[in-house]
């Protein structure tokens, strides 16, 4: 019973989250022809990929002369022998034989150099891909999918805004926990994105009791499926309800059948999967606890930036934001030793380039009069009529755990205009202060302080050298200084231009500051302000 309710309260952003790729393509596909277009890109995507195209890479594949001298011709057989081989492959999914399948069964046998590609790819991820289906019960021929989706390329992105390799939408990733901030997209993630799809997979086979209309839904959105089975009368055959679906869906499940064809009888064509740079077992996961860039990971275990990026494509920037929250890496399996003996060294060389980089961007910003935090906020939000516990936590970017936990839950079950707690973080902008030397500690914005003033923030008995001074030379007015703390961002020109009367010569002077001196934050500078 809990189930059919998860579903029904499930559904609507089911059909929200994953409507939008076949709407969009319905709107832009003006021919049957175009609905090749999507899923040509996916594998012409493949030939951007630089960690596929290096030549350390292309090399190797050289070397095995017998996959590049092998001669190819295209090869057409009759549609017997397609439907027979179909029959072979004994499948729970229905592997229907018709001249739409025919028609894209011959599509990827054209497309030889890309499919050698994706057969190779698959040694790094089908392992995974069926350790996951095999959990979760599923058929194995799912993992076929993902080659329609995205021909393997994990940081994959379709023309409205699918990404990774199995080609989520942003609202539908919500809705099964695959997070997006600015550093990371989890959609990207291969392990946490075919979690995802199988439990969509499962969600969607409670409803359709039919692993074709699964595989629909998935394209074009629940709520496309069921407007195409009323349509049709109530039917649920995929191939009688096809002529009510958006045109991409119609290619969409062919295409499916036909790349399980294609990856069982490739050699009947001739191709042969060029080997990966890594295979499955060849690749191995640490959990990352500290803030860590790519650039210090690459030069600290030799390996190249764009292997980093292509096994860990879930970091968008290069970088891993481990404050709170255990990240996880994958690398090659024989530099994880190297990576445990020197992590330590790696997140201090990391946080230092880090803190340079920022101090390089603050310095195009000199009058910058905050700084820019991350504070957690406490909220009440009223629920409204027919949103759920997956809804409102996609919402607010936290989990039903969390939101169960704040609130005393005992399961998922809410009601319109109950108050629900909710813990977020917000940005908020805190003014930068000047700390004074020793004990005075008032803290002022820097654009409020008034030069004219130093007994606001100067006191006399912790400036006991200016003073002996004034002493011991009758003549010299007593000189006062106040201690400046330098910023990120500082240049000696923006501080001098704060206090009236003082220059960049006056500032190196009072200070003994050669021309090589380096501004470095923390540091602290006299700046005299009264005589």
């Amino acid at each position: 019973m809990k189930t059919k309710i998860y579903i029904l309260l499930l559904l609507p952003m089911l059909v929200l989250g994953t409507i939008t790729r076949a709407q969009y393509s319905e709107a832009n596909d003006s021919t049957q022809g175009k609905s090749y277009d999507q899923i040509s890109a996916m594998l012409d995507s493949l030939t951007a990929q630089t960690f596929l195209n290096r030549a350390d890479y292309i090399d190797a594949q050289k070397s095995l002369s017998f996959r590049d001298n092998a001669p190819y011709e295209f090869r057409s057989f009759s549609d017997s022998i397609y439907k027979r081989n179909l029959a072979k492959l004994q499948s729970p999914i229905a592997l229907d034989y018709n001249d739409q399948v025919k028609q894209f069964i011959e599509f990827y046998a054209h497309k030889v150099p890309l499919m050698k590609r994706v057969m190779g790819l698959a040694n790094l991820y089908f392992p995974m891909f069926e350790e996951i289906l095999d959990k979760e019960g599923l058929p194995m021929e799912f993992k076929y999918l993902s080659i329609v989706e995205s021909a393997l390329n994990p940081i994959a992105c379709s023309r409205c805004g699918a990404t990774g390799l199995w080609q989520f939408m942003y609202t539908t990733g919500i809705l099964y926990d695959l997070k997006t901030t600015s550093y990371i997209d989890e959609r990207r993630d291969p392990y946490k994105a075919t979690v995802a799809a199988c439990q969509y997979f499962k969600d969607m086979y409670l409803i359709y009791k039919d692993w074709l209309l699964v595989i629909a839904a998935y394209n074009c959105g629940a709520g496309n499926v069921n407007r195409a089975i009323m349509r049709s009368g109530g039917s649920n055959n995929f191939w009688e309800i096809s002529k009510y679906l958006p045109s991409e869906t119609r290619a969409y499940v062919p295409a499916f059948i036909a790349v399980n064809y294609m990856m069982n009888y490739a050699a009947d064509y001739n191709i042969i999967a060029e080997p990966p740079a890594f295979s499955y077992f060849q690749v191995d996961t640490v959990t990352v606890t500290k803030p860590l860039t790519f650039n210090q990971l690459s030069k600290a275990l030799n390996v190249p930036m764009d292997e980093l990026q292509y096994l860990n494509p879930i970091y968008k920037k290069g970088y891993i934001p481990s404050l709170d929250a255990n990240y996880k890496l994958r690398l090659p399996y024989n530099k994880v030793g190297i990576y445990m003996a020197n992590v330590d060294a790696i997140a201090k060389a990391s946080y230092q380039e880090t803190v340079s980089t920022y101090t390089q961007q603050q310095a195009l910003k000199p009058n910058v009069k905050f700084d820019v935090v991350s504070k957690e906020v406490d909220k009440t939000y009223t629920v409204q009529h027919g949103e759920s516990l997956p809804l409102i936590a996609g919402r607010f970017g936290v989990t039903v755990a969390d939101l169960t936990k704040w609130n005393h839950l005992k399961g998922n079950t809410i009601y319109p205009g109950q108050k629900l707690s909710i813990v977020t973080k917000e940005v908020v902008k805190v003014e930068k202060d000047i700390v004074c030397k020793d004990s005075c500690s008032i803290a002022l914005s820097r654009d409020s302080i008034n030069p004219n003033d130093s007994a606001k923030f100067a006191k006399k008995d912790s400036i006991n050298t200016t003073q002996t001074l004034a002493e011991n030379k009758e003549t010299a007015p007593p000189i006062n200084y106040i201690y400046y703390t330098i910023q990120p961002g500082d240049t000696l020109w923006n501080i001098a231009r704060r206090y009236q009367g003082l220059t960049v010569q006056k500032l190196k002077e009072i200070n003994k500051l050669n021309d090589n001196f380096t501004l470095t934050p923390g540091t602290k500078l006299k700046v005299q302000i009264g005589g």
